[in-house]
């Protein structure tokens, strides 16, 4: 995981006991919501990770907070393989796909824990971190499973409403535990309901 930031706004560096004061909140964060859901609280997180209640709310405001930070750390992961995958055209969506099943298989249970009240499409027009990151992450990958379905360009943020819908981290991970379908299955399944859902609101259009 990384530490979105090592390198704050204003430029410089955090100190090395910052930084791995923070990394160590991360790494605690993702542990107890894979042991422990229903006890994660800063003072639970805290304890995981060796550090004092005080000192880690020097770094994190709240739990709130301190979640959003291990989400963005896992969607950057998702953006940067993108930015470093060699696939193209509609390989590069399955290849995105993948690693976002990957990420989820890891990470699942501490994104499930970060809920907004807010909706995608506000939020990514306000410029929200995590959206923002996400678009990145998404946006080539959408952009070619679009043209490859012959589908206008001009519903590129439409279909990534959608793509946020179909592979939200609680209902994939719902349906690989609930549904008792293999993981290659429920994929293929997911990018067909997705693909079906680009042609259905291009049809209407």
């Amino acid at each position: 995981m990384t530490d979105r930031q090592a390198v704050p706004p204003g430029g410089r560096k955090l100190r090395s006991d910052t930084r791995r004061n923070r990394r160590r909140l991360l790494e605690a964060v993702g542990e107890l919501a894979r042991e422990a859901p229903d006890e994660l609280t800063m003072q639970a997180v805290a304890s995981r990770a060796e550090i004092g209640p005080a000192t880690a709310y020097r770094y994190f405001s709240s739990m709130d907070e301190v979640l959003a930070a291990y989400v963005l750390s896992v969607v950057e992961e998702l953006r940067d393989f993108t930015a470093t995958s060699t696939a193209q055209g509609r390989p590069l969506f399955d290849a995105v796909l993948d690693k976002w099943a990957d990420l989820l298989a890891e990470h699942g249970p501490a994104l499930v824990q970060l809920r907004s009240r807010r909706g995608y499409l506000e939020r990514l027009h306000d410029g929200n971190e995590i959206i923002a990151a996400m678009r990145d992450a998404w946006g080539e990958p959408v952009r070619v499973l679009l043209d490859d379905l012959g589908l206008p360009p001009e519903m590129f943020e439409y279909a990534l409403f959608l793509n946020n819908m179909i592979f939200d981290p609680r209902e994939v991970q719902d349906l690989l535990r609930e549904g008792r379908l293999p993981r290659r299955e429920v994929i293929t399944r997911l990018t067909e309901a997705y693909c079906g859902a680009l042609r259905g609101w291009a049809r209407v259009g």
